[in-house]
């Protein structure tokens, strides 16, 4: 039995020895393209939200958000995502109703038009308390933003809800409008950083990088 053991396991390293790994210049092995990751998880996200379970879903969404540039379609269904959590304790939903607007924000300044919408709908409805006029003003502003992106018509995309538009059209002063008409004419298209992994170099690039010297400090003889 220990015989039969040893010769498998021998015949597994020298296999993994002799199998051929692709390499990039100077480094370890190719990383697996970030972009193939986030696809992944990111379907794994949406096949949790879909059977209903948003709070199982957000920590996949929040992996593919956070890579940032070209991820504003993550940062949108997370931030619609943490929205539809109904937790009975109130600390928590307001910080889900917080870091949802985070998201979302972070997308519809990338251009994202649904995310746009959804905060136009999302802070209208919520502009109730003590900075009801701020969140008004926000909400307008998003609303007038997504009226002119071009994906809204290029892509069928629906119109702000009746509720918002009765709340913009009874809450908003002069004053008010002007202001989310000021805040939709400085809008200007702003995306977070490409997430960019380190690479770690090795063996004689490493030596080189570091003046010469061997990865512990010590310089080679």
């Amino acid at each position: 039995m220990h015989r039969t053991l040893l010769a498998f396991l021998a015949f597994t390293l020298i296999a993994a020895c002799a199998s051929p790994q692709k390499r990039g210049p100077g480094f370890g092995a190719a990383p697996v393209s970030l972009a193939g990751q986030a696809e992944r998880i990111l379907s794994d996200a949406r096949s949790k939200r879909a059977e209903n379970s948003c709070e199982a879903a957000a920590p996949s969404f929040r992996v593919v958000a956070s890579f940032g540039k070209g991820y504003d379609v993550a940062q949108y269904e997370l931030g619609e995502c943490l929205l539809e959590i109904d937790d009975p304790n109130p600390i928590q939903s307001a910080l889900h109703q917080e870091e949802a607007r985070l998201w979302l924000r972070r997308a519809a300044w990338a251009g994202n038009a649904r995310a746009q919408l959804a905060l136009a709908d999302h802070l209208s409805a919520t502009a109730n308390n003590a900075v009801a006029n701020a969140n008004l003003i926000e909400a307008y502003g998003w609303a007038l933003i997504y009226q002119d992106n071009a994906a809204h018509a290029l892509y069928g995309l629906p119109s702000l809800s009746a509720e918002a538009k009765e709340r913009f059209a009874t809450a908003l002063d002069e004053t008010m409008k002007q202001s989310a008409h000021a805040f939709a004419a400085d809008f200007r298209q702003f995306e977070m950083a490409v997430f960019q992994p380190p690479l770690v170099a090795s063996g004689a690039r490493a030596a080189r990088q570091s003046g010469g010297r061997a990865p512990q400090g010590r310089r080679r003889r």
